[in-house]
């Protein structure tokens, strides 16, 4: 065992440790504070003390372990957002060792800790998890940037163990999870900024219609003179002139001061807003299965709503009744804390764009970013080869369940393309064979179809395999790192059991990788077992995908005999 770095006050002590094995090698642009190690306390008159080996880095699908000692009696706890990422840790000593494995899974990007003794908050450290299997600052990126281009909300995910930086983007309204993402980070923002008004509120005077003594009536106006023509008013008939009479008490007009205001109004109706949409997210929610992280995500939205219902309860907003203004009052983007209120309500009418900013957003588990980018990147590349124009954004659909995001699966979600010698070229997200002929169901990533106009057809399984075998035996039988054995094996089963139309022609693995010297790839049997027998891999990765396209081009090239 190894420790890579520890943190230490007067009250307690951090190890993170991992046991020796060899690590991806990271780029020299790359390099920065060790394991990206923040260290922030959160007590007064206490400086945690941080001692790090080396240079290190942190990556996804590794095992970590951590050690967390009070120098005390107190308990000590860890605090994460993330359940998942803490259920590795066990407790001893009467809560004052706290011990156990932390892994991040296929999670990368930054991830933040808080360390707690007695009670009592003693610091925060925040650590950035690397890819093991792409270059984080050329691929990893580009991915996520290919990803966000088609839909933002692919690349993010509301509960994780990793977030990352962004910015709010006013080009597009946000779907569900950027739109909670953003409720999470500006919920503490609206309750300062309304707090603020509620103690300082901007008044508006008006004129209230009341009922009054006639003999305290100073200043008649037009509406009283109209009253006592018609004889209004309450009380005992009195004279005050020759031939006119008056009531004892007569409505009359006078000067008050109201906070049911246009500013107010709109704020009130901004809060109506959110809380009718977080009662359809947390109704969505608590139909879904439950689980650790589900109970998470249930609880802080639940713990949301308790907050926007606790500001709604102001008097500012309880006695703003009239109708809200169209557009914003000038108000609202003058005076102090109506500004910041309004700039917390507008945060939420945004997108979000995943580069260096201030949020702090989670983001999707590695495996399914590269599953749901090589689905688009064939996508591109098929309409490349085929001479088509794709509208992407209208083509490829999602389905939300709550606050998951995924593209949409199965057969009723096809994109297909016609090309010029009469051929129909179709490419279908996650199809699922099933039914009588199968003991178990099949579901690979892609399914490629490819319809002739006299009838013959030939179909293609891609799989998105993220895992990747580089051991020195692997790379002596395949001739380079690919796709583990078992992911291979699948294959094998894909070609042979998929059935109910036409056979498989190959069964072919995407796997994250770039030759480390020219025509590796063509030389290996991933390769060239792809010809001989119909299974076998290919490589791709942001800027490295001429070997699919080399694929795509030869299966549409293949022989009408061959099908």
């Amino acid at each position: 065992m190894s420790a890579l770095f520890s943190i230490e006050n007067e009250a307690v002590a951090l190890v993170w440790s991992r046991r020796r094995a060899k690590l991806p090698a990271v780029r020299p642009d790359e390099a920065g504070l060790p394991f990206g190690l923040a260290v922030q306390t959160l007590r007064r008159g206490t400086t945690p003390q941080v001692h790090a080996e080396g240079a290190g880095h942190l990556f996804e699908q590794t095992d970590y372990t951590l050690l967390v000692r009070s120098k005390a009696v107190a308990e000590v706890r860890l605090h994460h957002r993330d359940p998942v990422l803490l259920r590795g840790l066990h407790r001893s000593d009467d809560g004052r060792l706290l011990h156990g494995s932390i892994n991040f899974g296929t999670q990368v990007g930054r991830s933040r800790f808080v360390v707690e003794a007695g009670g009592l908050p003693q610091f925060a450290f925040d650590v950035e998890v690397f890819p093991s299997k792409l270059d984080y600052r050329r691929d990893y990126e580009a991915l996520r940037a290919d990803v966000q281009e088609i839909a933002a909300e692919l690349a993010l995910a509301y509960l994780g163990a990793t977030y990352g930086p962004a910015l709010a983007d006013a080009a597009a309204p946000p779907g569900r999870v950027a739109w909670a993402l953003l409720l999470h980070h500006a919920a503490g923002d609206l309750e300062q900024a309304l707090g603020y008004v509620a103690r300082q509120p901007q008044w508006s005077a008006r004129r209230a219609v009341e009922e009054a003594r006639a003999d305290r009536i100073r200043r008649p106006d037009a509406a009283l003179r109209r009253a006592v023509a018609r004889g209004a008013g309450r009380g005992a008939w009195q004279a005050v002139a020759e031939g006119l009479w008056i009531r004892e008490r007569l409505p009359a007009a006078r000067g008050c001061y109201t906070l049911d205001t246009p500013a107010h109004r709109w704020l009130a109706a901004q809060l109506a807003q959110i809380r009718l949409r977080l009662a359809v997210l947390i109704e969505e929610e608590a139909r879904l299965h439950p689980g650790l992280r589900r109970r998470q995500v249930l609880g802080e939205l639940e713990g949301l709503q308790h907050r926007i219902a606790r500001l709604g309860r102001l008097s500012i907003l309880r006695e703003a009744e009239g109708d809200p203004p169209a557009d914003p009052p000038l108000l609202l983007l003058t005076a102090p804390g109506y500004r910041e209120a309004y700039r917390a309500c507008l945060l939420l009418q945004q997108g979000l764009h995943l580069e260096g900013g201030p949020l702090r957003l989670g983001l999707q588990d590695l495996h399914l970013l590269y599953e749901t980018w090589c689905f688009l990147t064939l996508v591109r590349l098929a309409a490349g080869v085929a001479g088509c124009e794709v509208p992407l954004r209208g083509l490829l659909t999602v389905e939300r369940r709550g606050l998951r995001l995924r593209l949409r699966k199965g057969r009723a979600h096809t994109v297909a393309f016609d090309l010029d010698d009469g051929r129909r070229l179709a490419l279908t997200y996650n199809p699922r064979f099933g039914g009588k002929g199968y003991l178990v169901p099949q579901q690979p990533d892609v399914l490629l179809t490819l319809r002739r106009p006299g009838g013959g057809v030939a179909r293609y399984v891609l799989d998105a395999k993220y895992r990747l075998d580089a051991s020195p035996a692997y790379r002596r039988r395949y001739g380079l790192p690919g796709p583990p054995a078992d992911a291979l094996n699948t294959l094998h089963r894909y070609r042979d059991a998929i059935r109910g139309g036409p056979a498989v022609v190959q069964a072919v693995a995407l796997f994250p990788f770039r030759e480390e010297q020219p025509g590796q790839f063509a030389a290996s049997r991933l390769r060239r077992l792809l010809g001989e027998i119909g299974v076998g891999a290919v490589p791709l990765l942001p800027g490295g995908t001429e070997h699919l396209e080399a694929w795509l081009r030869e299966v549409l090239h293949r022989p009408a005999e061959n099908l």
